[in-house]
């Protein structure tokens, strides 16, 4: 069996795929498919599909110098597909809901703010909906670390973020994911679950 070795280099989920680059030069590049995880060769120029890869072929998934995952079109030993960040995020979101079933969905946070004084204005149908985004009081939130996840070697922080909306001065949780080994308070990944304490 031939083995080749890629390093990630973007995913799409729009087009549901993964991205490519081989490690050695000439550079080529190959996706895998999200849904149902078929990988082919792609073009260098727009990453469209070309031609299914064989199924003699073990694709070497490299991350930091590190192999993070053997996968392919073909079924052999040892195989371990590579996981994409938005079927793991997912999934976590799923999981992480499921064992804190109180916590509320995005659309329940969005319906809390539009009923307080002060967020009349994000239900006008003509603005943008979700511009109370915008309205946080960045640089004041605190964040604690309540929980962990893996995925391919990677570890993640599960953080409880504390959120001030300024026009109402509504205080509420925010879910989020970021890698371990960023320093706090830096970029994350929105779990689009929330907490909040009823008055």
């Amino acid at each position: 069996m031939k083995t080749i070795q890629v390093t990630p280099l973007f995913e799409d989920v729009g087009f549901c795929k993964n991205v490519f680059q081989s490690v050695s030069k000439p550079y080529y590049y190959c996706n895998r498919d999200i849904v149902d995880g078929t990988w082919y060769t792609s073009t260098p120029d727009d990453f469209e599909n070309e031609s299914r890869i064989r199924k003699d072929v073990a694709i070497e998934v490299l991350w930091n110098g590190s192999v993070i995952a053997l996968d392919g079109n073909g079924d052999f030993a040892g195989k371990k597909p590579f996981v994409p960040f938005c079927n793991f995020h997912e999934e976590l979101i799923r999981s992480f809901h499921a064992e804190h079933p109180s916590l509320k969905d995005y659309n329940a946070m969005k319906q809390k703010l539009l009923s307080l004084p002060g967020g009349e204005e994000y239900a006008d149908p003509s603005s943008c909906q979700d511009n109370w985004l915008y309205h946080l009081d960045f640089g004041n939130e605190k964040e604690q670390v309540v929980g962990t996840a893996s995925r391919m070697d990677s570890q993640y922080s599960i953080l409880a973020v504390e959120y001030q909306h300024k026009p109402t001065g509504f205080v509420f949780t925010n879910y989020r994911l970021r890698l371990t080994e960023m320093p706090p308070l830096s970029a994350s990944n929105d779990l689009l679950l929330y907490d909040w304490q009823e008055e």
